[in-house]
């Protein structure tokens, strides 16, 4: 349904590269889950998908093709047909991503009016039920509620309504679990699930958070300063994590039988300061001659297991 080829995204003026050389693939109904620390790419990847980056920041080069269409070739009017319609978005903070202004029954009905041309009574029928299908209760009072008067779980449920309201075939979620405490977290995540299983949903998922991925995705890919570092099924990634990445973020994962939580030493480089070889050479403990100075393809290490690693 979806694949990013060669997708390479940076800074306008400096041609500096931010998200470099990206190719992964969305299937119809599955999960897909895009995972790594804050600054490695994952969200402005996301937001590429519906062209909304940032100013300043543009595509170098690559395509992002949806049903044989390039996404990036298309005009901005024809881009429309896609955004919020065959494509949609559950922004990062359900806090600041509704107009605080405006009922959240008025702003599912705005979507409602663009996307699948319902007016009047018909708009707010279909606006009411959609509430309803993402769990919120009474319904009906809570479609004149204002967002602050909601709880960040029920805003969450608010934005997915709204992401849902054009029918889409993918949905992009971009920390859907961010700030809400563990207890909403599963509900969102059960949620989400069940959306995937009754509307047939693909599901691209953006997170930091591997306890998330593994309770939601079919298959995970790991990026770290702009490069995807390894993909492989989700139970494979678990359970035999080949870059040194991905298993020092898994070995960051709080477990009961841990005393104290371990660290990745350092942080992400930013665009500028990435290293000329293997861009996690200068916190990898295991880290040769070579990692500096060659940076490793990502290449296949058996059917459905890729990692960009010389040590592998």
């Amino acid at each position: 349904m979806l694949r990013l080829e060669n997708l390479t995204l940076g800074y306008e003026r400096s041609r500096l590269p931010i998200v470099e050389d990206v190719n992964l693939s969305v299937s119809r109904g599955e999960i897909v889950a895009l995972v790594g620390e804050s600054g490695c790419g994952k969200s402005l990847t996301g937001l590429s998908l519906l062209r909304l980056l940032p100013p300043g920041i543009v595509p170098f080069s690559g395509r992002i093709v949806f049903h044989h269409e390039d996404l990036l070739s298309l005009p901005e009017d024809e881009l429309r047909r896609f955004r919020g319609g065959h494509l949609a978005m559950i922004f990062q903070d359900p806090m600041t991503a509704l107009n605080p202004v405006f009922t959240v029954g008025f702003q599912i009905v705005e979507a409602l009016e663009l996307h699948r041309g319902l007016k009047g009574a018909r708009a707010q029928e279909e606006a009411v039920r959609l509430l309803a299908e993402v769990g919120i209760p009474a319904p009906k009072e809570r479609f004149f509620s204002y967002p602050h008067e909601l709880s960040g779980g029920m805003r969450q449920r608010v934005m997915i309504a709204m992401a849902l309201a054009g029918e889409p075939e993918l949905l992009i979620a971009d920390e859907p679990t961010t700030a809400l405490d563990v207890t909403i977290q599963a509900q969102i995540l059960e949620l989400l699930r069940g959306l995937r299983e009754s509307r047939g949903l693909s599901i691209l998922l953006i997170s930091h958070d591997l306890g998330v991925v593994a309770e939601l995705a079919d298959r995970v890919a790991v990026m770290y300063a702009g490069r995807l570092v390894e993909e492989a099924p989700v139970e494979e990634l678990y359970q035999n994590p080949l870059h040194p990445y991905t298993r020092a973020l898994l070995e960051a994962l709080p477990t009961p039988e841990k005393e104290t939580l371990s660290a990745i030493p350092g942080r992400v480089p930013s665009p500028g300061e990435r290293p000329p070889g293997c861009k996690f050479s200068d916190r990898c403990s295991l880290a040769q001659e070579r990692c500096f100075r060659e940076e490793p393809a990502l290449l296949p290490r058996g059917d459905r297991h890729l990692v960009r690693c010389h040590l592998v």
